[in-house]
């Protein structure tokens, strides 16, 4: 037993050995370089190129960013329309200096259509006054046969075109819109038929 304990107090004691972290040999590190002055060329910063220098990123401006669409929003797609099925509309509003020139318009057409019956019937009277004076003839119409004797007639046949021109009147100025593009047909039927008396008188023999 004594030999024992003898060997235990003779062996040499053994350096303990230290474990040190990765992070306990960072900061030893450069106390050591700074002590001993030398750097490590892991350490070393080397100046840049000035192509180099001017290709580091750069942090976005707040403009730049809002430039940028956004990937998660979906731009608006426009269908094409197509041109060949749409039809022109018309204006809804009509404005009183068109309603004024129509009006005027319809004013001149309607004297017109007057003047032009008011003639046939003046060559219808005519006409039957010829027949009469000439060939003998005798006037069919039982309304206008007292005056066919007499210059009478003339103003007698103008009672027709008269009343178809107050008529026609009328017509243009009703509520009803078919009437009031039906306006012209009194008066157009007055000098057709007073045309046609007067060529028909004409002819008689």
């Amino acid at each position: 037993m004594l030999f024992a304990l003898a060997v235990l107090l003779i062996q040499p004691q053994i350096a303990p050995q230290i474990s040190l972290s990765a992070k306990e040999i960072a900061m030893i590190e450069p106390l050591s370089e700074e002590t001993s002055g030398f750097t490590s060329p892991a350490h070393m910063s080397l100046p840049l190129p000035v192509s180099e220098s001017e290709n580091l990123v750069q942090p976005a401006s707040p403009t730049d960013t809002a430039a940028v669409p956004n990937a998660s929003e979906a731009a608006p797609v426009t269908a094409p329309v197509s041109i060949a099925f749409l039809k022109p509309v018309k204006p809804g509003t009509i404005s009183v200096d068109e309603l004024r020139a129509e009006q005027r318009r319809k004013e001149r057409v309607w004297m017109g259509l007057g003047v032009a019956a008011h003639s046939a019937a003046t060559f219808d009277a005519w006409s039957t006054r010829r027949a009469i004076s000439t060939y003998g003839a005798q006037e069919l119409n039982p309304i206008l046969r007292p005056f066919a004797g007499n210059a009478s007639l003339y103003a007698a046949i103008q009672v027709g075109p008269a009343l178809m021109d107050y008529v026609g009147k009328r017509m243009m100025y009703s509520r009803k819109n078919f009437v009031r593009r039906l306006w012209w047909i009194p008066q157009s039927a007055s000098f057709a038929s007073s045309l046609f008396c007067g060529a028909h008188n004409v002819v008689v023999r």
